[in-house]
This record gives C-alpha cells, structure tokens and sequence, in this order.
C-alpha cells in the first residue's frame, strides 16, 4: 500500500514538473518582451522629453524678447504721442552741406537746413546723434533754430562733439506752433527712438522672426487670409475642430473649408483632431473629422488615452499660429482668447519637429 502511494507521487510530481516547463518558458518569454517595450519606452519618454526641454526653452527665449519688445513699443507709443502732440513736422526739411571739421580734440559739424514746406516754422530742432563702433546710441546733441521761412536756409554748428572716425547722424525736425516743448525734451524723446529702433532691428537679426498677438476675433481675421495664401503645406493640430454644416454663420465653417480648398489647389495639408481623452470621446469632432476626410484632406482622429490641448497651426514651414484659439464657433468668435502669430523658420522647424516625434507626421 505504501509502495503504491509513493509511487503515485512520483508520477505526479513527474506530470506537473513536465506541464510547468513550458508555462515557465512562456512566461520568461512573456517578461523579456515587456522589459523590451518598457526599455523602448524609457527611450521615446526620454525623447520626448528632450523635445519639451528644447520647446521650453524656445518658448522662454520668445516670452524674453516678447518682453523686451512689448517694453520698446511702449516707450515708442509715449514717444510717437508726445512728439505728435508737439505738433512737429519731420518731411517738410532739408538738411544738406554737413562738413567735418577738426577740432582741438575733438571734430565740428557743420551743416544747413531748409524749410520746404509751404509754412513758417517757429521752431526747427537740428538734433546730433553719435554711436559707439557697435552701432549703439552714444550721445545726442540739439540745436534749436527760431522761424525758419519757406525756403529760408540757415546754418547749424555742433563744436567738440565728433571723436575720430564717429558715425553719426543728424535729424531735423520743425514745429508750425501748434504747441511747444523743450528742446532738451525734444532731443530726449528722439533719442528714445533712435534707441528703441535700434534695438528692435538688433532683436529681428538676432532671432530672425516677426511676432502677432492676436487676441478674440483677430485671430480668424490674420489665420483665414494665410491659410488662403499658403502655396505648399499645412499643418493642423487641433484639440477641438466643430464643423456645422447647417450654420450659415459660423468661422470654424470658413477655416476647416479653407483646409479643402488649399487641398484642391495642390498644397499639402495635414489635420490632426483630439478624440480620445483622458476623460472620454470627443465626439462634437467627428464632423470635422468627416468632413476632410471626405474631401481627400490627409485627417486623423487621435485615439491616444493622452489628451492633446494644442491649438498649432503651421503654415508653408514658415508661419505659426499658437495660442488659446481653438476652431470652433465660441473660441473664434464668442470667447475672449489670445494667441500669437509667429514668423520665422527656425520656430516652425521647431514646432514641426515636435510633432513628427508626437504624431509621426
């Protein structure tokens, strides 16, 4: 009895060792496979969060200099309305003559200014900017010359303000008495604007692109008109697309349109819509969705569980629109939102290279 009972125990322990192998085996298949995508997914996490350290990057050397900018046009504003307010005239004189002279330690300028205008002047500011070798503004000197006639000529003189080989330039402005000011507030204000212009062309060389804040509705008005213009590509990333066939009335109508029409003339369009959530379906985007599809637009729905909230717009690899906007009836037309308009190739290139590495486009 004992005999029969180990050597039952032996057979089965024979049987579940030999079913367990390949279980085993598949299992250790199973785990080296699930080490190879999460290996795989370290990678593209690690990818993609190159691209977002690069786009954060970008994004703040933007807001830098959209700070700065923002900062110039205000001075340029309060310049412009002061000297506006002072009545003065800047087309109607003629400066002619100018003559280097040396000085003891340092050159004269001499020159003359004609009225040309049709009107006496009862002031004319002659004002002297100097720039250091680099270009920037170093000093600025005013000369004020009382009722300069209709093509009266009179003489201007800078002593000691010109050091070897200086560049300069000389500007003249006249006043018809409309108001008055100070020259020194003359000169002072001109100066803010030799400066400021200088420093937006210093900040355009150095990043090379133009920047558009278009707020509410100025948004439809500037992306319509370059989406009509765009001769090779579009692309298209949007979190919420609603086409309404039967509004008459309705801007995202006229921009997801506009996608078919540029499609029909032979450029190169490309629409990626949010669908899948991570709280649910966006169903409201289907018809957009259908719409393009139907019209041959190269169109797709992602059905990641991520929620993509981009509202990017890429134009001819040189314009992007980014912002708040999103392509529906309320974000176009009825909500406040702000985006800006961005004209640059560099920033486009950006732009797209994240989203190839997202979308695969």
């Amino acid at each position: 009895m004992l005999t029969s009972i180990i050597l039952s125990l032996l057979i089965g322990t024979g049987i579940g060792y030999s079913i367990s192998v390949p279980q085993i085996s598949t299992l250790q298949s199973e785990k080296s496979s699930l080490e190879s995508e999460l290996a795989t997914l370290i990678t593209d996490y690690s990818n993609l969060n190159a691209t977002y350290n690069n786009l954060n990057n970008s994004y703040n050397e933007l807001l830098t200099q959209y700070s700065i900018l923002q900062g110039i046009y205000e001075q340029l504003e309060e310049a412009y309305e002061l000297l506006n307010t002072a009545g003065l005239v800047f087309d109607g004189l003629r400066i002619s003559d100018l003559n280097v002279t040396n000085g003891y330690l340092y050159a004269d300028l001499i020159g003359n200014v004609t009225n040309i205008s049709n009107k006496t002047m009862s002031k004319v500011y002659v004002v002297l900017f100097t720039y250091e070798a680099d270009g920037t503004l170093y000093d600025y000197h005013v000369k004020t010359i009382e009722n300069l006639a209709v093509n009266e000529t009179n003489e201007f003189k800078f002593f000691g303000v010109l050091k070897e080989n200086q560049k300069f330039k000389v500007l003249a402005v006249g006043s018809y008495g409309l108001a008055d000011i100070e020259s020194d507030e003359v000169a002072r204000l001109l100066a803010m604007l030799e400066g400021a212009n200088a420093r937006i062309a210093e900040l355009e060389q150095m990043v090379n692109y133009e920047v558009y804040v278009l707020s509410d509705q100025n948004y439809y008005q500037s992306i319509i008109n370059d989406l009509k213009n765009a001769n090779e590509t579009i692309i298209v990333a949007m979190y919420s697309m609603i086409y309404d066939p039967d509004d008459s009335f309705d801007w995202a109508n006229d921009l997801i349109r506009e996608l078919v029409y540029a499609k029909e003339r032979g450029v190169n369009v490309t629409v990626i819509i949010e669908y899948r959530t991570y709280w649910g379906y966006m169903d409201e985007n289907l018809e957009a969705y259908n719409f393009l599809s139907a019209n041959n637009v190269n169109v797709r729905l992602d059905n990641e569980t991520d929620t993509d909230h981009m509202k990017l717009v890429i134009i001819d690899d040189e314009i992007v629109y980014i912002g708040s906007h999103n392509w529906s009836e309320s974000g176009l037309y009825y909500n406040h939102e702000t985006s800006v308009k961005i004209v640059s190739e560099n920033i486009a290139r950006i732009f797209k290279e994240y989203l190839t590495t997202a979308f695969g486009i």
